[in-house]
């Protein structure tokens, strides 16, 4: 398995506790972090990701909050290192957050991060002709997987008309808060009511490299 952006390298950690005989490779630009990896007893690539060029194939390429630090068509390089690196017929997983209801908390609000690309870009990457730069790889996406917070509803603030009238304020507030909790619970059984999606996975299997 090649661990692209491995950070603290929670998702190699936990793929390591479930197949211990599983051979991973991390790659991570941040210095810190990389030793990090390589305390950890995994191999390391320390360098940015359009500095190196594949030399070798894995079942399993896992890339995780990297491609939004990208620009195009910087983009383009990063997904056709992640086809090089894949065996045919191997996977490789996308995860990435998106714009959410709140985006500068969720996306902008990390100065690295550059542009959201949902899963519709990356498939569009492969599959429309009508681009700069089309992906020559033939790929089958599996699963689209979008992640979702609970909706809730803004407490009464400094801003709101009634923030001076205190009875009434702490009488809504209390209502909110307990409305927030029964959406919190139905969202953790049913995932609704939620916000708009502000992250995905997406598998990918790569067909023909």
């Amino acid at each position: 398995m090649l661990e692209v952006g491995s950070g603290e390298c929670r998702f190699a950690k936990k793929i390591k506790d479930f197949y211990p005989n599983i051979e991973i490779t991390c790659i991570e630009i941040n210095p810190q972090l990389a030793s990090l990896a390589d305390t950890l007893g995994f191999s390391v690539i320390n360098d940015n990701i359009l500095n190196i060029s594949p030399s070798k194939k894995y079942d399993i390429v896992h890339c995780s909050h990297v491609i939004e630090h990208f620009g195009y068509p910087e983009i383009t390089n990063v997904l056709e290192f992640l086809v090089a690196s894949v065996n045919p017929d191997g996977r490789i997983i996308i995860r990435s957050p998106l714009i959410d209801d709140k985006d500068t908390w969720n996306f902008y609000g990390n100065i690295d991060h550059i542009k959201p690309y949902p899963p519709e870009a990356i498939i569009n990457y492969f599959e429309l002709s009508q681009q700069q730069r089309q992906g020559k790889a033939s790929i089958q996406v599996e699963k689209i997987w979008y992640r979702t917070s609970p909706r809730q509803f803004e407490r009464i603030s400094t801003w709101h008309f009634a923030y001076c009238i205190v009875p009434l304020r702490r009488i809504i507030n209390y209502c909110i808060t307990k409305f927030n909790g029964y959406t919190n619970a139905l969202w953790r059984k049913y995932r609704w009511p939620s916000t708009k999606p502000n992250g995905y996975v997406i598998i990918i299997k790569v067909k023909t490299p």
